[in-house]
């Protein structure tokens, strides 16, 4: 019985490490897919660069993103092999326990057995029977022998059917290991493709230096244009009382819907490194959003349209007031929406403006609480 018992703990044990390790695999599925479906995003937005022969700044960010995304990509097939190797270790393990447990099982059995077939020789069934104090003493040593070798025979064959189990699986297990040999190899093919797109993207980096003075030119209007942005949405804050719309706003970090269907963060909130100028840092308020299908901008949050205005190097740039929240989207081509319109989730705002120059196809997109910037990126849904 207490053998019966420690297979089932097994088991049970066992079976919980295996749905554990599954939920895992799934996530890093998860993660994987997601990092694909950038990859794919970035390699045909990068395409339609090269074929105007022309480089850019964005281009170059893009090249970043791209880099950023194949590196996880590479972690995250790692792990998931690392995650598999241990499996198929625990799993083969598991099978020596339990066949060793079984060997034992029937050697007991075959045993039983011979003791059996040898007290034949010197008594039968009837003289066995014959040979207990009564009748009823009789029947309990038929009942219990009978009810012994029947134990023994169930535990010998759940022990067998658990065994097949855990065959079975690991046999699953192992083809799915030996599938993941095509991961190994599409991590090399990753590593060689890494490789490619940064001598490309340092070549392109070593071309665009030579336009340094225009890339200078460049950074100062879209710095005036920053800073114009930012005093509108300053001005707004002082004009506008904090209790004018009262919403759950706060509650939506995490969820909120993005504000293009399909896009790609080329530039991250707050000071880092300019991609190209060595010793000069860029400031980005929000995020910068390429847009890799429709140039549509809708609504992250329900509010109100508290401004439109004109922002030379942002085009035209609508907020929207959520409560004390400020949403802010800037470098549009045309707006579907006017000052004090009240707006769902997801309701158009206006498009991106997609014409020549580097903000082309890219949405400049804030998140304010009252004066204090915040990154736009964490609130958006994941």
């Amino acid at each position: 019985m207490n053998k019966r018992l420690s297979v089932i703990c097994f088991l049970f044990t066992f079976y919980s490490w295996f749905c554990i390790q599954g939920q895992e695999l799934s996530s890093l599925n998860i993660q994987k897919d997601a990092l694909l479906k950038k990859i794919q995003q970035a390699n045909a937005l990068l395409k339609s660069y090269d074929q105007k022969k022309t480089k850019s700044i964005t281009q170059i960010r893009l090249y970043d993103r791209q880099i950023l995304d194949r590196e996880k990509l590479i972690l995250l097939y790692n792990q998931e092999l690392d995650v598999l190797n241990v499996q198929i270790r625990q799993l083969s393990s598991s099978i020596i326990n339990i066949e060793t447990e079984l060997l034992q099982l029937k050697e007991d059995y075959a045993h039983l057995i011979r003791k059996a077939f040898e007290n034949r020789k010197v008594y039968n069934q009837f003289t066995f029977f014959l040979g207990a104090e009564s009748f009823n003493a009789a029947y309990r040593k038929y009942i219990l022998l009978s009810e012994y070798n029947k134990f023994r025979k169930n535990q010998g064959l759940l022990v067998e059917r658990k065994r097949d189990l855990l065959n079975i699986e690991y046999a699953k297990l192992k083809v799915k290991r030996d599938d993941k040999s095509d991961i190994i190899a599409r991590v090399e093919s990753e590593k060689t493709e890494l490789g490619f797109i940064k001598q490309s993207h340092q070549s392109n980096i070593v071309q665009l230096k030579k336009k340094e003075r225009q890339i200078k030119k460049e950074l100062k209007k879209q710095e005036k244009a920053l800073k114009l942005l930012e005093d509108n949405i300053l001005r707004l804050v002082k004009e506008v009382s904090k209790n004018n719309t009262v919403t759950n706003f706060n509650e939506a970090k995490g969820s909120l819907s993005w504000p293009v269907q399909n896009g790609l963060v080329i530039s991250k909130f707050g000071e880092h490194q300019h991609p190209v100028l060595k010793y000069v840092k860029v400031k980005n308020n929000g995020i910068d959003i390429k847009s890799t299908e429709t140039h549509t901008v809708t609504s992250v949050f329900k509010g109100e349209i508290s401004r439109v205005v004109g922002i030379p190097g942002y085009n035209k740039a609508v907020i929207v007031r959520h409560g004390k929240y400020l949403t802010v989207y800037a470098n549009l081509n045309s707006v579907s929406v006017t000052p004090g319109a009240v707006v769902e989730k997801n309701s158009i705002i206006g498009t991106i403006y997609s014409g020549e120059g580097e903000n082309s196809g890219v949405l400049h997109f804030e998140l304010w609480e009252e004066n204090r910037k915040i990154n736009p990126e964490i609130w958006l849904s994941r």
